[in-house]
């Protein structure tokens, strides 16, 4: 049997188990307050959800008293979306004994947290769950951070994304990074481009002197500006780019970030006006050298026909001179189609409906071309376009031949027209205007040109015959005659698919078939006043052959080599001289600044412009301002006689004084 302690023993015990209390008490309190001192929400549920403790960050967020907690429960707070969440999330820790963790927005504040959920244990039977500690972080600066961050992500991605340049990132030679306008511009999907090597991208030729910049940059940390190359797209098209290259770090490693924009139509906008200023170029002197050629021609064809005047058809020369002839008009011809490629071949401008000039120019051709099938398609009424119809149908036949020689074995040519109101944008390469243009397309179904054949195209001199086959001015003279009357002629064509040649002449403001010019004389005809005629030319040999030539017409001949000595003997002989045949091209003086000085001593003066040019340019405006008439070196006796009584025969301006002494 036990003694029963005595009253020291058990005074010792409540002492010891007090002490016990109040340590731990003490424990509880510390531990209270550090729970309460954190920053975090931490507070206790069980399985329904009923707070069995919170500390006091989280009473003042819920704005509740600690002890007021009997009862209390997650879902009386809280909304029943927030509430099932919460519930599963309970229930997982209470089943499975295991910690989770979700970020939870608050409705209340509007604040972000990450909640963890720990299980508590049953100290005596630990794998019994009686409770689970819910830590709420407040994250909600991280947060703002991270959405501040994507909203700066989204707005740097769309102005990249929505970019007109194609903006992508070379990494290891590679691209690592392209936006919509690179896939657009290359015609490459995205997927495939992503880690596409670059350079494979670049046209063969260029690819050196991109990888050397390229290497540039990344070494040297210098930006490349401006970098014009080639690339090819996945249809195999190549276009032109202009690209800037600056450094980056791609994923820890030195890359480069292009900017990259399609200059295709720019380069051929460039290449179309280097090729005006070529052609301008070579247009000048083409007209230089048939100027002067057409003089040197005018020379022999004035000596033929003064021969042909002293031979009898049955002298053994006759012919021989009669070929000289010929020749000098072959001769002619080849100055005209130069003068034409110089833009110097419009000689007499009328009001034309084309569809009757093409009809006729076609009609020839398919008589003499019958393998070669013609089709009409005519715009009917066509608008009236004013031109020179002999240069315009110089320009149809050599198309028309030019068609032919690209069907050998023969094949369809197709000739349209159409009225057209051109918008200025259209031609804004060939700087054209917007306006009522009359189109003309010669399409044949021949052999066709590859690209570098239609780039020079138009050039003079260049053909694509055998050596002796061809002059290779047809289609230049065609350009020059075209651009000659403010149109555009472009072309369309694919190796094996044949060619198209559009022109566009502009439309008549007066829709109405102008009266034809006279025809000229075709027989010398003699002076029977024994009128007197001044020539100005600087060039003796005309002078010479002019001179006997107005002679032989019976005419008085006065003789001066340059403008000066012209002006200077009109002044004294105006009374004698009843016309002027006064050349256009001179040295010192043009043919325009002696007009004008010898129209103000005579207003009434009758002057014949004569020139190895065409009337064009510079003639044409001496003939507007009332310039009695025009003659084209080389010209024959006839023509000549022809002009000078068409326009001696008009009434005389002025009464002129009797002649007085004698002249050559």
């Amino acid at each position: 049997m036990n003694a029963k302690p005595t009253y020291e023993e058990l005074e010792q015990k409540v002492t010891g188990l007090s002490r016990k209390v109040n340590e731990q008490q003490a424990i509880e309190n510390q531990y209270r307050n550090l729970v309460d001192s954190t920053s975090d929400s931490l507070y206790l549920v069980d399985a329904d959800g009923r707070y069995l403790f919170i500390n006091h960050n989280h009473a003042r967020r819920l704005k509740i008293q600690q002890n007021d907690l009997a009862g209390l429960s997650y879902k009386d707070i809280h909304s029943p979306e927030q509430n099932a969440k919460f519930e599963r999330k309970i229930q997982g820790v209470y089943q499975t004994g295991l910690s989770d963790s979700d970020e939870h927005h608050s409705l209340r504040d509007g604040r972000y947290f990450l909640r963890t959920f720990s299980p508590v244990r049953d100290s005596t039977h630990p794998e019994r769950v009686i409770a689970v500690a819910v830590v709420s972080k407040d994250i909600t600066p991280r947060r703002e951070a991270e959405e501040a961050l994507r909203r700066s992500e989204e707005k740097y991605r769309r102005l990249i994304e929505y970019s007109s340049e194609a903006i992508f990132i070379i990494s290891g030679g590679k691209i690592s990074f392209a936006n919509n306008r690179t896939e657009k511009m290359l015609g490459y999907p995205l997927a495939d481009l992503q880690a596409m090597p670059f350079l494979e991208l670049v046209i063969a030729e260029d690819r050196d002197m991109i990888d050397e910049r390229q290497q540039a940059v990344l070494q040297e940390s210098e930006p490349s500006l401006n970098n014009r190359f080639r690339m090819v797209r996945r249809d195999e098209s190549t276009i032109w780019v202009a690209a800037n290259s600056v450094l980056m770090r791609w994923e820890n490693a030195p890359a480069t970030l292009n900017f990259m924009r399609d200059i295709t139509r720019q380069k051929k906008a460039e290449a179309k006006l280097l090729q005006a200023q070529k052609m301008e170029s070579i247009g000048t002197l083409a007209g230089g050298i048939a100027h002067d050629f057409n003089n040197l021609l005018m020379g022999i064809q004035g000596h033929a026909s003064l021969a042909l005047l002293n031979l009898h058809p049955g002298d053994p020369n006759y012919e021989h001179i009669r070929t000289i002839e010929t020749l000098v008009v072959s001769g002619a011809g080849l100055t005209r189609q130069l003068l034409g490629f110089a833009r110097g071949g419009k000689h007499e401008v009328k009001s034309v409906d084309l569809n009757d000039l093409i009809h006729q120019t076609s009609r020839t051709m398919g008589r003499t071309k019958k393998e070669i099938n013609i089709h009409h398609h005519f715009e009917d009424p066509l608008w009236m376009t004013e031109i020179d119809p002999a240069q315009i149908e110089q320009v149809l036949v050599n198309l028309f031949i030019n068609a032919w020689q690209a069907m050998p074995v023969g094949g369809d040519l197709h000739l349209e027209t159409k009225n057209m109101i051109v918008d200025e944008n259209r031609f804004k390469d060939f700087s054209g205007k917007g306006g009522r243009y009359v189109k003309i397309s010669v399409t044949d179904t021949g052999v066709g040109m590859d690209e570098k054949t239609r780039e020079r195209i138009f050039e003079p001199f260049f053909t694509t015959r055998e050596m002796g086959r061809g002059t290779g001015l047809g289609l230049a003279s065609v350009y020059g005659i075209i651009k000659n009357h403010n149109g555009f002629i472009n072309v369309y064509s694919e190796k094996g698919q044949g060619s198209t040649f559009n022109i566009y002449l502009p439309a008549s403001a007066h829709q109405s078939q102008n009266h034809q010019c006279p025809e000229e004389a075709s027989a010398p005809e003699r002076s029977s006043d024994r009128e007197t005629i001044l020539v100005v030319d600087d060039e003796a040999m005309v002078l010479d052959v002019a001179g006997e030539m107005l002679r032989t017409l019976n005419y008085r001949v006065i003789t001066v080599p340059n403008g000066a000595a012209a002006i200077d003997l009109y002044r004294r002989e105006q009374e004698r001289v009843d016309l002027v045949i006064l050349d256009m091209v001179m040295p010192d003086m043009n043919g325009s600044e002696v007009f004008d000085a010898i129209r103000r001593i005579n207003p009434g003066v009758r002057v014949l412009l004569s020139s190895g040019y065409s009337l064009n340019g510079q003639a044409g405006k001496i003939m507007e301002r009332g310039c009695s008439g025009f003659i084209q070196k080389p010209f024959s006796i006839s023509e000549l006689a022809g002009k000078l009584r068409t326009i001696l025969e008009q009434p005389s301006p002025r009464k002129k004084a009797p002649a007085s002494g004698s002249m050559s």
